[in-house]
């Protein structure tokens, strides 16, 4: 511990480059307890830490490059070289020691398997630790190992995922391991139709780390699998929990709600939502949000409030929006507009008439927009790694833009409202796509 302190207070006191005077005459253990005590720190919030991390991280890294062999006689060096390499570590460092000082046994499967891992190579990674128990092992590297191993198989098999995590959880209790797996057990949850420990699992993550840098993650699963829910979570459930945010962190999380909501035409939803995001904001003095106007309108629109609906649409200035909400609220002019015109009076096509052309687009499409965060948090620099897969995502599909012909259902609206809402679906799918695919 107090090598540690030593270490940090270098980094803090003298700058990076006597940390690294100090820490290349420090154990490679050593240096990485240090990089763990700064990630932990991470994790119950200290911000102040992230350029820390990134110092730490570079440390790490030449301290490894110049391990030799016979440092590596002392067993915490290997076990300190696996938690680096799946903290958020090189693997082309990791690679170099390898080859270097290349174990056997069990030591070599997990190293060549961590490896693999760190690639994105999830088939390999897989195969090489599949006979390794995390539970049989150091808890420092168990804990990493099980949170890997659980991310290896969360897609295919989410319950063996979420038993990973609970080991993990289990063997790091505190720490930025368990945060993550905290994290990664949502979407896991969702898969598995477990509406219930999902918002167990929900409730531990707001209640523990929701100061983590990481906390925008959880917002995302958490709003997912709201909507996912939506029939067996209810109001009152949702309110306990958010209830435990700071009321910046309250109104993001009922925005995000309340748009997701329309989009999936979950209509008594968004409405729950967009009304609690206003009702934070006054109790706040903030100024309404114009968000929270807009999907409030997209979720009460009807043929008989149609006007209403077009008033208040008039006090939202849609430079206020993100591009992606513009297009949300051009889409509710439209379908206000439709549900006051008269119906069009059916007449035939001129003898000299051309077949018409397609019908146009609601939407254009646009560049990807940047959703509202839980807090304005800084991006850290490493976790617990989670490589991207080469595989890619489902084909984007467009849905037709053409309007139903019956005359009864333009005057009532009901057609044109569920129409519109799986074309904004479909644009949402092909915009998060393409967000994936500029994403470096």
């Amino acid at each position: 511990m107090i090598a540690r302190l030593v270490l940090l207070g270098a980094l803090i006191a003298t700058g990076p480059a006597t940390a690294i005077a100090q820490g290349a005459a420090m154990a490679p253990f050593k240096v990485v307890r240090s990089l763990q005590l700064v990630q932990d720190r991470l994790a119950r919030g200290d911000h102040a830490a992230l350029p820390m991390q990134r110092k730490l991280l570079e440390l790490t890294d030449e301290r490894f490059r110049a391990v030799t062999r016979k440092e590596f006689e002392d067993r915490r060096n290997f076990t300190a070289l696996m938690v680096y390499a799946m903290s958020g570590g090189n693997p082309a460092t990791l690679d170099v020691v390898l080859s270097r000082t290349m174990p056997a046994g069990t030591d070599r499967a997990l190293g060549l398997g961590v490896l693999a891992y760190m690639r994105g190579q999830l088939p390999k990674a897989a195969q090489a630790l599949a006979d390794i128990d995390p539970m049989a092992l150091d808890p420092e590297v168990g804990a990493y190992l099980a949170l890997v191993k659980g991310s290896i198989v969360a897609l295919s098999q989410p319950g063996t995922a979420l038993g990973f995590m609970d080991q993990a959880r289990l063997l790091a209790p505190g720490t930025l391991v368990e945060e993550a797996a905290l994290r990664r057990s949502l979407p896991a949850c969702i898969t598995l139709n477990q509406p219930e420990r999902f918002m167990t699992v929900a409730e531990q993550y707001t209640r523990r780390f929701l100061r983590s840098p990481y906390a925008s993650e959880f917002a995302d699963a958490f709003v997912e699998g709201l909507v996912a829910f939506h029939d067996r979570i209810g109001t009152r459930e949702i309110d306990r929990i958010v209830s435990l945010m700071r009321p910046a962190q309250q109104e993001a999380i009922y925005l995000r709600l309340a748009r997701r909501s329309t989009i999936k035409g979950q209509t008594e939803r968004s409405a729950f939502a967009s009304t609690r995001a206003r009702e934070v904001a006054r109790k706040t003095d903030e100024p309404e949000d114009p968000r929270a106007v807009l999907y409030a309108a997209l979720a009460s629109i009807t043929s008989e409030n149609a006007r209403d609906v077009v008033a208040t649409l008039e006090k939202v200035d849609p430079a206020a929006l993100s591009p992606r909400d513009r297009r949300l609220f051009q889409a509710a002019r439209a379908i206000a507009a439709e549900m006051l015109a008269p119906p069009a009076a059916p007449a035939g096509p001129a003898p000299d008439a051309q077949a018409p052309g397609p019908a146009p687009r609601l939407v254009a499409p646009a560049e990807p927009p940047a959703e509202a965060a839980v807090a304005p948090l800084p991006e850290p620099t490493a976790e617990p790694t989670v490589p991207a897969t080469d595989e890619p995502g489902p084909a984007a599909t467009e849905t037709a833009a053409a309007p139903g012909e019956d005359d009864e259902a333009y005057r009532q609206g009901s057609e044109l409202v569920t129409s519109v809402r799986e074309k904004l679906e479909a644009i949402d799918r092909m915009l998060e796509e393409q967000q994936e695919v500029e994403r470096p």
